[in-house]
């Protein structure tokens, strides 16, 4: 007999959902109160896991966090930085910059011992965050040799392929834990290091007539793209322990773009067919890395200390040439050699002060340089040959010693109820050897505070005001050499940091038995000394130059809610589904037109853009041992880039990927992954106004407008441990 359906019926089973759904009740075992939530290794048993990052992803709640890492989407830090969400190795950062995801891909599932999920202000912790912090505990002595490996045959819809792996194995000798990984990428933070695409470009002339038809396909090849790594942690008698990280990531790429070209005149005459040429060789980028850090105690006092040393050389040779019938003109020519380094140094002493407050006081010491050697070569007399520009600034030395006193105050005013404060001054000085150029010294005081109250076991709301200052961009103070436009940008060594007031509200919900995370936030950042275009001076012959500099003050604000959520309401624990979405602003008063308009910020290490959406799923299908899962980023409305001679509006496409994986018999496992699935495979669209003399005289010499096709990448893989 079938079931008389009910609307009444119906309606009060949905209610019944959704109240045990969004109920406050218990989570799964905690420790210290709400705001920290455990997750042992009898939870990761029936996801067959391979690496920590596998068990880090099964966690509600930190699939973003590691999306974000994967895209490399985290805004540029200075020093060891703070802000966002944290990933800690046993509750300590990792000694080395953005390479935590990399740290848990090598880390075998098998000496994790749990992962914790922290929500709340601690001070078990050294870091602070206004995010969350999800910290990795490893095993005390790895034990037996164990190890992993993985083989991927990579490809595009273009007939260009290749392949990759990587082996890791980590072992213990007495008290000496080790790991050991040597890694070959085709691609990278998942994008690939080689990629193709086509590029239209429409250069019109003012009355709206073409003017120039430009047909781009280009290709990037990264090749010989290793990455070495090294782990080794000492654990002393008394508890202490020492760790020792190092990477070695030698490359080399070449960049190809062959480019037909049809030119016409006002009255649609024909009067060019070429094909330009534009060829870039990358030499051999070394990278390399080392970072140590210690903790240990002195009764109940917490003894820590950190480095970090970070070189980096790219050599670049880049040319174009047109070819017309049978001559071949070089047009130009650039050869640029930076080199980047980087030390850190922070030690800290922590201690109790008073019942349920902890107070660390400590310091940081950091110097920043860039080498760089730039050769233009410009037809200077017209002959079809290329000649040597020289330049006062070709070989640049940029240099910052910076030195920061810190407090941090940790007080548990009430088990629901937490306050983090803390002062940092910050004195730097930076120097160059550009001619009349002087030093710069700058002090800065960077009060921080940040409350949480968790108003039940489940509900937490947090408020944050913090003073901040950028890392500069020593790129920015040294000229290069604009291929789109065949010129020499300058730089400017009088660039001072951004400083900004950060104020946010944020809310966040631990839905009952382990069913996800809920967050919302609401931001306002003020900005001083906003880096942008702006006129560097103006010539005797009354040309403007422009150049990056503080153009004043911008303001940056907007919401964004996120998400990670199981369906078991729907009878599916074991989906996941991802969501989030932001909406901001940026504005600023442009230096060249005295006009309010958008900030694209994208010199800061951010992309801001109107909104954005990003949802995926992840579907553990444990039975089958089989998991799959999608993802879709969407970023929508322009980003407005402003100069003296060039207005640059620009857009992006959204980007679909998807992924199927099974567990096989012996201990492996099958992956196909797949990017950049949109029928249209749209990825940038551009336009720009370019001036016959610059945009205050408001004379217009053409539009342009751009579209930009890649292509869709694949990738079989297949992994397994030893």
């Amino acid at each position: 007999m079938l079931p008389i359906y009910s609307p009444s019926v119906a309606c009060g089973r949905l209610a019944l959902c959704l109240a045990a759904f969004f109920a406050a009740g218990p989570v799964r075992a905690q420790d210290g109160g709400s705001s920290t939530q455990i997750y042992d290794r009898a939870y990761f048993e029936k996801y067959d896991t391979v690496s920590a990052e596998d068990m880090v992803r099964r966690v509600p709640g930190t699939g973003p966090i590691l999306d974000a890492l994967n895209l490399n989407q985290q805004q540029q830090q200075r020093g060891f930085g703070s802000s966002g969400d944290q990933i800690l190795l046993n509750g300590k950062r990792f000694a080395g910059k953005n390479q935590i995801l990399s740290a848990l891909k090598r880390i075998q599932s098998v000496n994790v011992l749990r992962i914790e999920l922290i929500r709340g202000n601690t001070a078990d912790t050294n870091v602070q965050s206004e995010g969350l912090i999800v910290n990795v505990v490893l095993e005390e002595g790895i034990g037996t040799g164990s190890g992993s490996w993985q083989a991927a045959f990579r490809f595009n819809d273009g007939d260009v392929y290749d392949g990759d792996g990587q082996i890791s194995y980590s072992d213990s000798a007495g008290s000496l834990d080790y790991i050991l990984s040597v890694q070959r990428e085709a691609w990278n933070r998942g994008y690939p290091l080689w990629r193709q695409f086509t590029k239209t470009e429409r250069y019109f002339f003012p009355s709206g007539d073409i003017r120039e038809l430009r047909s781009d396909r280009s290709s990037y090849i990264q090749k010989n793209q290793y990455t070495v790594t090294a782990n080794l942690t000492y654990n002393l008698q008394n508890g202490d322990t020492l760790r020792l990280n190092g990477s070695l990531e030698p490359r080399e790429a070449n960049s190809n773009s062959d480019i037909v070209v049809t030119r016409y005149d006002m009255s649609g005459a024909t009067v060019l067919d070429a094909t330009e040429i534009k060829r870039s060789y990358q030499g051999w980028r070394n990278r390399w890395e080392i970072g140590s850090d210690y903790e240990g105690y002195i009764g109940d006092t917490r003894v820590s200390a950190l480095f970090i040393h970070t070189y980096q050389r790219n050599p670049n040779d880049d040319y174009r040439n047109l070819i017309v019938g049978p001559s071949v003109t070089e047009l130009n020519r650039n050869i640029k050699v930076p080199v980047t380094i980087e030390s850190i140094v922070r030690s800290s002493l922590a201690w109790p002060v008073a019942s349920a407050q902890t107070l660390e006081l400590g310091g940081e010491m950091a110097k920043n340089v860039l080498h760089q050697r730039l050769r233009p070569f410009f037809d200077l007399n017209g002959d079809g040959r290329v000649e040597e520009v020289a330049i006062p600034t070709g070989n640049a030395h940029v240099q910052e010693l910076r030195g920061e006193a810190f407090a941090n105050h940790t007080w548990q005013i009430a088990p629901n109820l937490s306050l983090n404060t803390s002062m940092i001054v910050e004195m730097s000085r930076i120097t160059n050897n550009f001619p009349a150029s002087p030093s710069h010294t700058y002090v800065y005081p960077k009060p921080r505070v940040d409350l949480r109250y968790d108003v039940t076991p489940a509900d937490q709301l947090r408020f944050k005001i913090d003073r901040r200052v950028s890392q500069l961009d020593f790129s920015l103070f040294v000229p290069q050499f604009d291929l789109v436009d065949n010129e020499i940008d300058e730089g400017n060594p009088g660039i001072r940091p951004e400083r900004e007031w950060q104020f946010e509200a944020g809310y966040q919900r631990q839905l009952p038995n382990d069913q996800g995370l809920l967050e919302a936030r609401a931001f306002y950042h003020h900005i001083e000394d906003h880096i942008d275009m702006f006129i560097l001076r103006t010539e005797p012959d009354g040309v403007r130059v422009s150049a990056q500099g503080n153009i004043g003050t911008a303001r940056h604000y907007g919401a964004e809610v996120k998400g990670s959520v199981r369906m078991s309401v729907l009878g599916i624990p074991d989906m996941t589904i991802n969501a989030r979405y932001l909406r901001q602003f940026a504005d600023t008063t442009d230096p060249f037109l005295g006009i309010s308009r958008g900030v694209p910020f994208s010199q800061a290490g951010r992309e801001l853009w109107r909104h954005e959406i990003q949802m995926g799923l992840r579907h553990d299908v444990t039975a089958w041992g089989f998991n799959y899962g999608v993802n879709y980023h969407e970023r929508s409305g322009e980003r407005h880039y402003s100069d003296i001679r060039v207005q640059r509006w620009m857009s992006v496409g959204p980007r679909f990927d998807a992924f199927v994986e099974k567990t096989l018999p012996w201990g492996l496992t099958l992956r196909a992954e797949a990017y950049g699935l949109m029928p249209q495979r749209t990825r940038e669209f551009q336009r720009r106004t370019v001036y016959a003399d610059d945009v205050i005289q408001g004379a217009v010499l053409r539009t342009e407008d751009y579209v930009t096709r890649m292509d869709r990448m694949f990738a079989i893989s297949l992994r397994g441990t030893f």
